[in-house]
């Protein structure tokens, strides 16, 4: 969880005999590593000792090829998180439980969800986006308040369609959730990139098929760019990944020293009253 390479903290932690050794070299290396290191130290020591009940609940956002399950991943080693649910999957399964009789938008690709309200417009493109986010958040949050706030289990969610209008206040601003979004600029990295995920994720999805979408995926970006922006969310930009992931863990290692010092918090959230009730509690 510090940021540096996997090169060096085997060195570090090789030439290290004891645990003051090994924080005097990550301080050697800089202040910045040696903190994620102690902060992270520190919450799965509050973890073991029964005192922390705030779990880590990473919510990655972005369109298509702008890296959000290469982070997800590098998050998941660097924090010890073995929950990772993709949006992809989720919305997968939703499509087996959702009738297509007014959920239309629901059961087509993103890009070809304008079809339903209309001419091939800026405005149709963000509605049909906002038709299939309304489904997936309301699915989300069910997710994070019941597995996360509600039994704490710490997890990564990666996924298109977070819209931070779509979600309960009071979910949202919860301490336990770090919302980021992935912005990318360089078009010419974002084509890359959209080619590379058919060799290394998406391995029967060709890439030529995002790259024909990229001006509806541009125009997607833009409008939860503006809606993260509005709700005050961490905006990263990707054009370098390596870049980006520092500033990543730079975030959520801050918000992770914050649940340190609450350790616990006790907010109303309409949806946890409604399933402790649905389970009992």
């Amino acid at each position: 969880a510090t940021g540096l390479s996997l090169r060096t903290i085997s060195s570090i932690i090789d030439g290290s005999r004891s645990e003051e050794e090994l924080e005097e070299k990550l301080l050697q290396h800089g202040e910045k590593y040696f903190f994620r290191y102690r902060t992270i130290a520190d919450y799965y020591s509050l973890v073991k000792s029964g005192q922390q009940k705030l779990p880590i609940i990473i919510i990655i956002s972005g369109i298509p090829g702008v890296g959000k399950t290469t982070i997800a991943k590098e998050l998941s080693a660097a924090l010890n998180i073995g929950i990772v649910l993709g949006g992809d999957a989720l919305r997968s399964s939703l499509r087996t439980i959702l009738p297509r009789e007014g959920n239309e938008a629901f059961f087509t690709s993103v890009y070809n969800t304008w079809k339903i309200f209309g001419e091939k417009r800026k405005a149709t493109i963000i509605k049909g986006y906002q038709a299939q986010s309304l489904i997936m958040n309301k699915a989300v949050q069910r997710v994070i308040t019941d597995r996360g706030l509600r039994d704490g289990e710490s997890m990564i969610v990666e996924y298109l369609h977070f819209h931070p209008s779509q979600f309960d206040k009071n979910i949202l601003t919860h301490p336990s959730i770090i919302p980021l979004l992935l912005v990318i600029t360089d078009l010419t990295k974002y084509n890359e990139r959209i080619i590379k995920r058919e060799y290394f994720s998406h391995l029967r999805s060709a890439g030529d098929r995002l790259l024909a979408q990229q001006e509806q995926y541009l125009i997607i970006q833009e409008y939860i760019e503006k809606d993260a922006r509005r709700f005050n969310l961490p905006v990263i930009n990707v054009d370098n990944l390596e870049a980006a992931f520092d500033d990543i863990l730079s975030i959520i290692i801050q918000r992770i020293s914050e649940l340190n010092t609450r350790k616990n918090i006790n907010t109303k959230i309409n949806l946890l009253e409604a399933i402790k009730k649905e389970r009992g509690d």
